[in-house]
């Protein structure tokens, strides 16, 4: 810390003031409290914990809405809320759980600040370009948003689960407008291209799978079409991802519609929906009742 700042203070009393900051808990910490966070960053195991919160493809969303809120807050001080990677991964989870509550004004609120934080985070920029691609999506929903323009050149950053699970989600939002304008062909070409291996993470093989199964339900395949639909469930239950899971249900809900499958398969999703105290999954659960999943 001297040699950094060019031994303007001594090594002594560096270690004094290292001792008490030490006991400042999670009060702020001041001058040296910055100069640690902008020299080291965060302590590797607290940036997994805010990476977890604030990723969607995380199991952070598979507990109720409002036990993450709690877990935010809690987090939501400092010295984590006076780092640059903090603010980001917090403002990204907080824009999740808005939007799991079906406030989007206030999820693009927390887009706009994670934005101001993200540039040399390439997991963080495509979190923060899936959002605001998802907001972009309410108004014009057979357009593929601008957000999402550099992710493919992110990708190609980026390697392991992490990037299979965000690979998915950006082929999901494309394939959103795509489908939405009618050309189902090129939005199944994109989920087929998509690595479906033992190796490959178990969201990103459930969302490989349920995109799917849409296709196939859109050309009238529904055999096929519901295989693709419990094979999404499966795949979101291995990985023990709930809210996944309900989503495929809610798939399986509209593709064998009238049967006692698709009956089963709602009232899963919704016992599950009310489990997290979800909002949109609700809203998702009551459009399959009235026969037509968004």
């Amino acid at each position: 810390m001297a040699a950094l700042h060019g031994w303007r203070e001594d090594v002594d009393s560096i270690t004094r003031a290292l001792r008490r900051l030490r006991l400042r808990g999670s009060l702020p910490g001041g001058k040296w409290g910055d100069r640690l966070l902008r020299t080291f960053g965060l302590p590797a195991s607290v940036d997994a914990r805010l990476r977890f919160m604030g990723s969607y493809h995380s199991r952070f969303v598979d507990l109720p809405v409002p036990l993450c809120t709690d877990l935010v807050q809690l987090w939501d001080r400092p010295p984590t809320s006076e780092s640059r990677g903090g603010r980001l991964w917090l403002s990204l989870a907080r824009a999740t759980l808005a939007l799991r509550a079906r406030q989007p004004d206030e999820a693009a609120t927390h887009l706009s600040t994670a934005k101001q934080l993200a540039s040399d985070d390439p997991a963080a920029q495509i979190e923060l370009a899936l959002g605001e691609s998802l907001l972009d999506s309410r108004a014009r929903p057979t357009s593929v948003s601008a957000a999402l323009a550099h992710v493919p050149a992110l990708l190609r950053s980026l390697a392991g689960s992490d990037a299979d699970c965000l690979r998915a989600r950006h082929v999901g939002q494309v394939s959103h407008a795509l489908n939405h304008a009618g050309r189902i062909d090129e939005a199944e070409a994109l989920h087929l291209a998509l690595p479906d291996t033992g190796a490959t993470h178990p969201f990103a093989r459930s969302r490989r799978a349920n995109g799917l199964a849409y296709a196939r339900f859109r050309h009238g395949d529904l055999a096929a079409a519901l295989a693709h639909a419990r094979l999404a469930a499966r795949h979101a239950g291995d990985a023990g991802h709930v809210r996944l899971r309900a989503m495929a249900l809610l798939m399986v809900v509209r593709i064998a519609a009238g049967t006692a499958e698709a009956d089963d398969a709602l009232a899963r999703a919704r016992t599950i929906a009310q489990a997290l105290e979800d909002a949109t999954l609700l809203s998702r659960c009551d459009a399959a009742l009235r026969g037509r999943v968004p």
